[in-house]
């Protein structure tokens, strides 16, 4: 008889703890609703343009945070991206356009925005000089204390975002702070996908994180991640930022890399020397930003020897702020067999096959890299008669 007490006991309890699971899983589904809900409803909104709030009208003379967009013939997409910036619930911001010489009506849309927002500063470059400058003029022209970069088809996908992450930088100290964004085929995306970007795996979701921050962006095992390196997706100290800007230095051509008219794979590049004096990083789990891809809207249109020597900046980056160890060192290389090697005899251009021979050069002397690896370097340089 007492068995049988037992096993109704048994039994309630699991009816019991099934009511539970059930009610936890009910509260979570509702939770992610009304996530899901205020993320579309905030989108919606930039997307049509609309200003929530008024902090337009005030006057920040020192900004917890600076946005910086290079623009170039970005009608079609910069005033939803400005929208999702100025629609945060934080006040104390400036927004920074650097309009890299854009030939539609981009000029009229921004200058419009700047004469509705006292935030917004336009910088205007004479002739186009692709991202990596626009980018780093803006950041050296900005007065906040941290940056927030994003493209000009890029934007933010709550209206706490700013709040979220600075509040979080200031509470540890952190020099860098990221957070998810997430990549999404299609400009102005449906209620669909945006569910499936934020809830599923049909949209691929980056998670920027950098567990050895310190020294290199690397993930687990010491193989790098395509997702350590975008600009996007994270907060970094301003002063940080002009430190690596000012230490850029040149590349293996001799090349001031600041001025480099660099239009494919520069955020890495800055990242790169981003890691080599970065001292603490945090990554928090919230969805921060969509990042659009497939877009027509940068000064980034590559042709395939821009996009060789965007590759060739980027080893030579690395080899040059990566710490002076085999570990390093091993990440170079993984990068030029990964990204480089591939593209060996595609290189037609005289600069770009003396900008591979000349990091190759580099490569060679230095006393971290394997035997193994330097000759199979002589023998593609053998290959293509470098």
């Amino acid at each position: 008889m007492r068995k049988y007490y037992y096993y109704v006991l048994i039994i309630l309890l699991l009816i019991f703890s099934l009511l539970i699971l059930k009610f936890i899983i009910r509260r979570k589904k509702i939770a992610r609703a009304k996530t899901l809900y205020s993320s579309i409803k905030f989108i919606k909104k930039c997307f049509k343009g609309e200003l929530i709030n008024k902090n337009s009208k005030i006057i920040v003379s020192n900004p917890k945070i600076s946005a910086i967009i290079p623009v170039f013939n970005c009608q079609n997409t910069i005033l939803a991206s400005i929208r999702s910036i100025q629609n945060q619930n934080m006040a104390d911001i400036e927004i920074i356009l650097v309009n890299d010489n854009s030939k539609d009506n981009t000029s009229i849309i921004i200058k419009k925005l700047a004469e509705e927002d006292n935030r917004i500063k336009i910088l205007n470059n004479e002739k186009n000089m692709a991202t990596l400058y626009s980018r780093n003029i803006g950041i050296l022209m900005s007065r906040g204390k941290y940056i927030m970069n994003l493209d000009n088809d890029d934007l933010f996908m709550y209206s706490d975002v700013f709040s979220k992450v600075y509040n979080e930088a200031e509470k540890g100290n952190y020099d860098i702070i990221g957070f998810k964004a997430v990549d999404c085929p299609t400009y102005n995306p449906s209620i669909i996908q945006m569910k499936d970007a934020l809830y599923h795996s049909h949209i691929e979701g980056l998670t920027l994180y950098q567990p050895k921050l310190t020294y290199f962006a690397i993930s687990s095992g010491n193989k790098y991640s395509q997702n350590d390196l975008h600009v996007w997706g994270r907060l970094t100290k301003a002063n940080l930022y002009k430190k690596v800007i000012h230490n850029f230095g040149k590349n293996a051509l001799g090349e001031i890399r600041n001025l480099c008219f660099v239009t494919w794979g520069e955020d890495s590049s800055i990242s790169m020397a981003i890691f080599r004096y970065a001292k603490s990083y945090k990554y928090i789990k919230k969805y921060g930003l969509f990042h659009f891809i497939g877009m027509n809207t940068s000064s980034n249109k590559s042709n395939n020897d821009l996009k060789i020597y965007g590759e060739l900046f980027f080893l030579d980056s690395i080899i040059d702020f990566s710490h002076n160890n085999f570990k390093g060192k091993k990440y170079s290389i993984e990068m030029a067999k990964e990204r480089i090697f591939p593209y060996i005899n595609k290189i037609y251009s005289d600069k770009n096959r003396k900008y591979l021979k000349a990091i190759f050069c580099k490569m060679m002397k230095s006393k971290y890299i394997p035997i193994k690896f330097k000759n199979e370097i002589k023998n593609k340089l053998n290959a293509i008669n470098i």
